[in-house]
C-alpha cells in the first residue's frame, strides 16, 4: 500500500493518483530523500491559499528551526470549478507534530490593530 504525502490516504500500490484527493501518489523511494546520512521524510503540514500568510508562517518555522520545503513552483488548483492559487508547505516526519502545533497557533491568532492603523474617510477629506 502506498501513502497518500497530501491527505495520509492509504492507496493501492498500483494506484498512480490519491482517489481521495487527487495527488500523483510517490514511490516510498522518492518519498524519502537522503540528506547526508540522514533521510527526510517530507509530509505535507498545510496548503495556504493566502501566499502572504504562507511566507509569515515559513518565517515561524526558520524561527524555531523547522527546515520546510514548500511548492516547488507556483500553483494552480482547480477545486469545485474555480481556481484559486495555493502553496503547500511540507516538513519532515519527524518534525511534523511541533510545526502542527505552530501552525494552530498562527492559525488561531489575531492581528491586533490599534485606532492608529485605521482612517476615516473624514480625515481623507481634510487633506
Amino acid at each position: 500500500m502506498k501513502n497518500c504525502h497530501v491527505c495520509n490516504q492509504l492507496c493501492e500500490d498500483s494506484a498512480e493518483l490519491c482517489p481521495i484527493c487527487g495527488a500523483q501518489l510517490l514511490d516510498v523511494a522518492e518519498e524519502t530523500v537522503s540528506k547526508g546520512e540522514e533521510k527526510i521524510e517530507p509530509v505535507i503540514l498545510a496548503t495556504f491559499e493566502d501566499l502572504v500568510s504562507s511566507e509569515i508562517f515559513k518565517d515561524i518555522l526558520t524561527d524555531n528551526k523547522i527546515p520546510y520545503s514548500d511548492s516547488e513552483d507556483d500553483v494552480m488548483k482547480v477545486v469545485f470549478g474555480g481556481g484559486f492559487a495555493s502553496e503547500e508547505i511540507y516538513v519532515d516526519k519527524t518534525d511534523y507534530d511541533k510545526a502542527l502545533e505552530l501552525y494552530n497557533e498562527f492559525m488561531e491568532s489575531q492581528p491586533e490593530f490599534s485606532d492608529e492603523d485605521f482612517f476615516v474617510e473624514s480625515e481623507l477629506e481634510e487633506d
